[in-house]
């Protein structure tokens, strides 16, 4: 890992430039941190990636399943205001179901084109999973009488990506009180339609990873927390009631785990903020992988799959006990 940077070297100025105070952050590279913090080092400082290797589409693989029901929901979404077809109820539910239909039609196009499937069947298959999902996905929306769509894909600090994102979106990262800058894009800001107070979603595709009364999980979701800080920040004015993961496919059940932006969430923030300023400034960022973390990780071709066998046998009087308070944290 990055271990003993002497101040004064071109080393430490190099790490100076990724401080809490000269970048952003966004919640997915922070959450590499309490994973292991060379991880964290190799992906958010050095930006280091698996490398693509083309290859016939034989299934759908995660990324792109989600792909498919993120962009055909911000599509969809946007249509629906649009028409004045938001908030949904039961009334307007055939409407967009007709439109729910033509937009996945139109997004899987454009995939189809690039991905080129080897096997069209496989292709069919995969598209009619993502289609069956988003049914369910949108008549639950159409029965949610208490919470309202309002802004989606709302942005701050990805000045690469102008299109297809909210008109509330910023260029700048949002600064938290806390100190942190960050940086991502929220798939969907909800309205309480009772008070007007208002909901960070964030969806996803894959299997449930969050249970219910989890704030940060060990520093490992972040999502909830950093997105209900960034809307407060991004429309003031409003009560955040906080944030919430919602498993929106049948793989996920359709599962929300909702965090509240309370003393305790804002604690646990500051928390893990601190933890990674205090390793930045100190230039001590090794491999220290929590348990299981080697298992599935991208960079096992860098330092090898026995890291956390090994750092069981350290005894540095250096051990990182900030790292340990976040890896406790609800």
């Amino acid at each position: 890992g990055l271990v003993d940077v002497p101040s004064g070297t071109l080393a430490a100025a190099a790490l100076a430039e990724h401080g809490l105070a000269r970048r952003s952050f966004s919640p997915t590279a922070l959450q590499h941190y309490a994973a292991c913090p060379y991880r964290f080092y190799l992906s958010a400082l050095l930006k280091l990636s698996p490398r693509e290797e083309p290859s016939p589409l034989e299934e759908l693989d995660p990324l792109q399943r989600g792909t498919l029901v993120h962009e055909t929901q911000y599509t969809l979404l946007t249509r629906l205001r649009d028409e004045g077809l938001l908030p949904l109820d039961e009334d307007r539910l055939p409407r967009a179901g007709e439109l729910l239909e033509a937009c996945l039609d139109e997004v899987a196009k454009r995939h189809e084109d690039a991905l080129c499937p080897a096997i069209p069947r496989v292709w069919e298959d995969g598209l009619s999973e993502v289609r069956a999902d988003l049914r369910e996905w949108l008549r639950r929306t159409a029965m949610d009488s208490v919470w309202s769509p309002t802004h989606f894909e709302l942005s701050f600090g990805l000045v690469e990506h102008d299109e297809g994102r909210d008109a509330a979106s910023v260029k700048e990262p949002v600064e938290l009180a806390c100190g942190l800058r960050v940086r991502g894009s929220i798939d969907l800001v909800e309205t309480r339609r009772s008070d007007g107070a208002l909901r960070a979603t964030d969806h996803k595709t894959g299997k449930v990873r969050a249970s219910d009364g989890d704030v940060v999980k060990g520093g490992t979701i972040l999502q909830p927390a950093l997105y209900a800080l960034a809307v407060e920040s991004l429309l003031p004015g409003r009560p955040v009631v906080g944030g919430r993961l919602y498993y929106c496919t049948s793989t996920g059940d359709y599962t929300a785990i909702d965090v509240p932006l309370d003393a305790v969430t804002r604690d646990a923030v500051a928390t893990v903020v601190s933890a990674v300023d205090d390793a930045l400034g100190r230039g001590l960022l090794p491999a220290a992988p929590a348990k299981d973390a080697c298992k599935y990780c991208d960079y096992r071709p860098v330092c090898g799959p026995y890291e956390e066998i090994r750092v069981r046998t350290k005894r540095d009087a250096r051990a990182l006990p900030l790292l340990a308070k976040v890896r406790g944290l609800a």
